[in-house]
């Protein structure tokens, strides 16, 4: 793990107004480590997932597997859910989430790539298909706008959107720096 990588945001259920709980301090909780990207492809446009059955949109990307490294887990996932092999190009930043209600400390670390070779076929799992996920390509302004505009369906919805925000703006932020 990139040891320079900027802290974007802390999420917790309070921070969302889900409740009045922030994270707690005392209590034992799991720990997730995932990869999230902005895929790039050849016109700049990035991918985006799209849950059709519960209304919101992520990045692409997914958890760690034991003794992954995150740019591996970034690559995989992109390859699964986009259906394409991708470099990695630049770090944008980490999220940390207290999700309370499950007892998880969730770390996602965020990356710009880009597109390498031909667009092939995600290949889904039952719950990603189960979700109606279906990949769109938009620029970023418009995704950040489609983002900022979602009313997820599902609870983990709401972490997600408020961490895929932080990690699109940094990167329109440092793309207009």
């Amino acid at each position: 793990m990139d040891s320079s990588i900027k802290l974007l945001a802390e999420i917790s259920e309070g921070s969302l107004g889900l409740s009045s709980e922030f994270e707690q301090l005392g209590y034992n909780y799991s720990l997730r480590k995932s990869a999230r990207a902005i895929l790039l492809n050849k016109e700049g446009n990035i991918a985006t997932q799209y849950l059709k059955n519960y209304a919101f949109h992520k990045l692409p990307g997914g958890g760690l597997e034991s003794g992954e490294l995150v740019e591996e887990a970034l690559r995989r996932e992109v390859f699964e859910e986009v259906g394409c092999d991708s470099r990695v190009l630049a770090p944008v930043g980490m999220v940390i989430e207290y999700r309370n209600k499950y007892k998880m400390i969730h770390l996602s670390f965020c990356f710009v790539a880009e597109v390498v070779g031909e667009m092939g076929e995600p290949s889904l799992d039952e719950g990603e298909v189960e979700e109606g996920q279906v990949t769109l390509w938009l620029p970023a302004e418009e995704l950040l706008q489609n983002m900022k505009n979602d009313q997820p369906q599902k609870f983990e919805g709401h972490f997600i959107l408020k961490r895929e925000i932080a990690f699109l703006e940094e990167y329109i932020r440092s793309v207009h720096s």
